[in-house]
């Protein structure tokens, strides 16, 4: 039923003109924004994602939007230029180093976030193209 439909995702954030400049300037992103002052996320591969304002948003407490790069260390470095910081994780069987990376099972991660509290991350790009 689905398989033709171009579908995509969506998130909301708390300021829009703030995450507008946030996902162009600082993510480097191409960003438009709709007739309705929503943004549109026009991601690598053809693949887009609605960011829309909400007055009462509440920050995700999940990962909204994943970054594979090829050399995750370079990455986090320019991020950490730009003013961001990454995510310690410390509970029991889910715990980042003290530079905000995880390595407990599958691809090495580091989680930011957003202007709006949204969860974001930067993780080693998979060999095997998955993703």
């Amino acid at each position: 039923m689905f398989k033709e439909v171009k579908a995509f995702s969506g998130f909301s954030v708390n300021d829009i003109a703030l995450a507008k400049e946030f996902y162009s300037q600082t993510l480097g992103l191409a960003v438009a924004e709709t007739t309705m002052g929503q943004l549109v996320l026009n991601l690598a591969g053809g693949g887009s994602v609605l960011v829309y304002g909400k007055e009462n948003h509440v920050p995700a407490t999940y990962t909204v939007l994943n970054f594979p790069v090829k050399d995750l260390k370079a990455a986090m470095q320019e991020l950490r230029n730009k003013g961001l910081q990454f995510i310690i994780y410390k509970e029991e069987g889910f715990e980042t180093d003290d530079e905000g990376v995880f390595h407990g099972g599958g691809p090495e991660i580091a989680w930011f976030k957003d202007p709006s509290d949204n969860i974001l991350s930067v993780l080693q790009e998979d060999p095997d193209n998955r993703f």
